[in-house]
């Protein structure tokens, strides 16, 4: 044997990280502690010695567990990446591949962790608190407020508060400079379609706005940190007009993928976690003579004080620490006078007035189909909204923003280079559809290789991004 460490494992500090998906059961294990010796031992591996060449002090027990993992092998066995969507290796059962997904592991029958791991996870519908139905509240003026981007998801959102459950609906738009066409002429026609419907349309400072995206661009080579922005501009409005509720509608995808991204941990999507950390939240508020936070109330008021303050302690302890949270917080900081208002928004809900729960509606409930269904769902706001999709129609995710493939484009090569331990969220999503039954496994990969961002050459559209931050 002449031993190598595995494609895709890398030494960093006293940790072996693996950049990937690994099979079920260690699909979320890709950090394994390793002492001085063992790193030392890892360091040396050239490919070029058999393993008996190795002084045998070096040969220890934490080297032969690595070795019977697989994680160190013969040279002859170290895998290569493939070098497009045309030569990887998909998934038997969904579009999960080697290419979009660098690191994929497939088992035996040829399945993917996503479809091996979804049985575990197919009840974590949000680590927000989820409301798929919701009454008027005679005290406000407002029942609930929504962001609306013209796309897909918020669309059928909209659609679904307004005239599914008849609620009086505030609609908040922030009106950003890469805003697709298809986007900007549906928010146009479901003001018309929908005039119980009160639109609330803002623009942040371009200036302010220069100097995020500037640093967003340098930390991550893309500018996708829209949702913050849209909480900036309109958590003071909600204070001043106040609603009970803000409501997500996101694609269920979305959410669970961020647990394959361990970008949030699975214990805070199980509701009784999520009623316990309140509960002890409360004990301490009331304490200090301040009002108990209800449902939902919490995570809005941590988010935001998130996006004003930067990370909060209480986020860090429940996992919440992750490079996306990170160049998020540094980002914004670099327009530091475009959060003043938001902070003293903050000050004056200290006392839990008017904060609106922040919950999850889950789009697979509310479906009559049981699930949602992409094509069946735009077949519904194109008729009730007069709903425009983009030029593209077989795309059904992301459809608001001329900027998309940049994102999938800049992620995929950030993690395929090992910079980057955020598995690109397009490939993940899509993934996760197809399970769900949100689409179909061809036209997944179809979108994959049509439609997406996971290409050799960086996207025309970056040159959008570059003008407008020079």
């Amino acid at each position: 044997m002449i031993p190598v460490l595995q494609a895709r494992w890398v030494v960093k500090g006293n940790s072996l990280i693996y950049y990937g998906l690994r099979e079920k059961p260690n699909t979320f294990k890709n950090k394994i502690k390793i002492n001085h010796k063992t790193i030392n031992f890892i360091n040396q591996l050239d490919g070029k010695y058999e393993i008996n060449e190795y002084a045998e002090i070096k040969i220890t027990r934490s080297v032969k567990s690595l070795i019977k993992q697989k994680i160190i092998v013969d040279v002859s066995e170290k895998k290569t990446s493939p070098e497009s969507l045309d030569k990887a290796a998909f998934c038997a059962k969904c579009c999960a591949n080697d290419f979009s997904i660098p690191g994929l592991e497939l088992n035996s029958d040829g399945f993917c962790p996503v479809c091996t791991s979804f049985p575990d996870i197919k009840q974590l519908v949000s680590p927000l608190p989820v409301v798929n139905s919701i009454s008027r509240d005679k005290k406000a003026r407002f029942d609930v407020a929504l962001f609306y981007s013209g796309g897909k998801d918020s669309s059928y959102l909209l659609f679904y508060l307004s005239r599914i459950l008849g609620l009086r609906v505030l609609a908040l738009t922030w009106m950003h400079p890469f805003m697709s066409d298809n986007a900007l002429k549906s928010i146009k026609n479901a003001k018309e379609r929908l005039p119980e419907v009160t639109f609330v349309i803002r623009e942040a400072s371009e200036t302010a706005l220069k100097k995020i995206y500037a640093k967003s661009y340098e930390l991550q080579q893309n500018i996708c940190i829209c949702p913050s922005i849209a909480y900036i501009l309109f958590y003071p409005l909600l204070l001043e007009n106040p609603v009970p509720y803000l409501v997500l509608g996101n694609e269920p995808s979305q959410s669970r993928a961020l647990i394959f991204n361990q970008l949030a941990p699975k214990f805070i999507y199980r509701p009784w976690v999520k009623n316990l950390v309140r509960y002890l939240c409360n004990i301490g508020r009331v304490t200090l003579f301040r009002r108990p936070f209800s449902k939902g109330q919490l995570e809005m008021y941590l988010l935001v004080k998130n996006f004003a303050y930067g990370k909060s302690r209480l986020l860090k302890f429940f996992g919440y620490d992750n490079e996306i949270s990170n160049n998020l917080s540094e980002s914004l900081s670099a327009a530091k006078e475009m959060l003043i208002p938001l902070q003293y928004a903050l000050q004056r809900s200290k006392n839990n007035k008017n904060i609106p729960a922040l919950v999850h509606v889950d789009f697979d409930k509310i479906n009559d189909k049981g699930s949602y269904d992409w094509k069946s769902v735009k077949r519904l706001i194109k008729h009730e909204l007069d709903w425009v999709d983009i030029e593209n129609e077989e795309k059904g995710l992301h459809t608001s923003c001329k900027l998309e493939q940049c994102k999938d484009y800049t992620q995929l090569k950030a993690f395929k280079e090992m910079n980057s331990r955020i598995i690109p969220f397009s490939s993940l999503e899509l993934s996760l559809a197809v399970i769900q039954g949100s689409i179909t496994r061809d036209k997944a990969i179809e979108e994959l290789k049509f439609h997406a961002g996971f290409c050799i050459n960086m996207p025309e559209e970056n040159k959008l991004i570059t003008d407008y931050i020079k």
